[in-house]
């Protein structure tokens, strides 16, 4: 058993206990259960049961009924489901409106996500593959990969699938099984489902990259006969080694989120970021923004934001923005320096 957010659940872990079974017409009878990691590898869990040889049958309905009992059973929601997380669902409240990357990017991301579960479903069946499409969303931190995660998150849950969302933020961290604790929700649906699992790259370490490897392309991809996809993020692609990244078929498509790359959609940022605050003159400072993060832009509004709240102002100047365009360089300048 293990507390997650105000409920216990039944889950795999290190452990012993007495089952004590009541049978009618007969003797009671226990059955002790053991279990322990036996190396440093976290999923290395060995189990053992002392039952009574006439009570076998009994033992093995009730493991039955055990799997059965932690085996997700997910239904369509207006919220995400949380693998691993301290909360059990989130609601995303990000609207693909309000995604700025380019157009052609933001189509293609867009598109490869309908066309899969419009037609592509079949065409997997067809060939009589697993209908499991991956994508990955690569680029460096602040980009907007989790706003775009969230957008198509809100996007497939208003048309009709249930969408997945594999935490790392527990005390567990990434590990495996939470990844696999995913795909048998997936497997279960009777729905089209989306995982999303964060970080991706966190999750390849050690032997858990191999049990990795069997998911994206081996025996082991989930078997939705509805759909399912995978959109994975990292900051780091190069920390996910040639097996997948140039294994065709283990990661179907690999987008990257660059940072800004022109005028236009710098100003559309910064404007997004200002609300009402915004005025012509703040396009003065948009070619200080190209070739940075999306984050960046949204701190340089609030700072500027907060620059007129201390200074009792109602509007945010030109010279607010840009004091505060110069403020963020210098603490990334300082951040090099550590």
């Amino acid at each position: 058993m293990a507390l997650v957010g105000n409920h216990m659940v039944l889950t795999a872990s290190a452990g012993a206990f007495a089952f004590k079974f009541m049978l009618k017409g007969a003797a009671a009878f226990e059955v002790i259960y053991a279990s322990a990691y036996m190396g440093e590898d976290a999923q290395e869990l060995t189990a053992i049961a002392i039952v009574p040889e006439a009570y076998l049958s009994i033992w093995a309905a009730f493991e039955l009924a055990c799997v059965r009992a932690v085996r997700p059973r997910i239904r369509r929601r207006r919220d995400v489901y949380i693998v691993g997380g301290t909360n059990a669902f989130f609601d995303p409240t990000v609207d693909w409106e309000d995604v700025i990357l380019t157009p052609e990017l933001k189509t293609k991301l867009l598109k490869d996500m309908e066309a899969f579960f419009s037609s592509g479903v079949n065409i997997y069946r067809q060939l009589r593959l697993p209908p499991f499409r991956k994508l990955l969303l690569a680029g460096v931190p602040g980009t907007g990969k989790t706003m775009i995660c969230a957008a198509l998150a809100r996007l497939a849950i208003q048309r009709g699938r249930v969408v997945v969302y594999v935490s790392g933020s527990d005390r567990d961290g990434a590990s495996f099984e939470k990844i696999q604790r995913a795909l048998q929700a997936m497997v279960a649906a009777r729905f089209p489902v989306s995982l999303m699992v964060e970080e991706f790259d966190a999750y390849l370490r050690g032997d858990d990259k191999a049990r990795v490897l069997n998911v994206l392309d081996g025996i082991e991809s989930p078997n939705n006969p509805k759909g399912a996809l995978l959109l994975a993020t990292t900051n780091y692609p190069e920390s996910i080694d040639e097996r997948i990244a140039k294994r065709l078929g283990r990661l179907d498509r690999i987008f990257v989120i660059p940072t800004i790359e022109n005028e236009a959609q710098a100003e559309a940022m910064l404007r997004h970021y200002m609300g009402g605050h915004w005025q012509a003159s703040h396009n003065a400072v948009v070619g200080d923004l190209i070739k940075q993060p999306g984050a960046f832009v949204r701190e340089v509004a609030l700072h500027a934001r907060m620059i007129a709240t201390h200074e009792h102002r109602t509007e945010v100047t030109l010279d607010m923005l840009e004091r505060s365009v110069q403020s963020l360089l210098r603490q990334l300048r300082s951040e090099r320096d550590f």
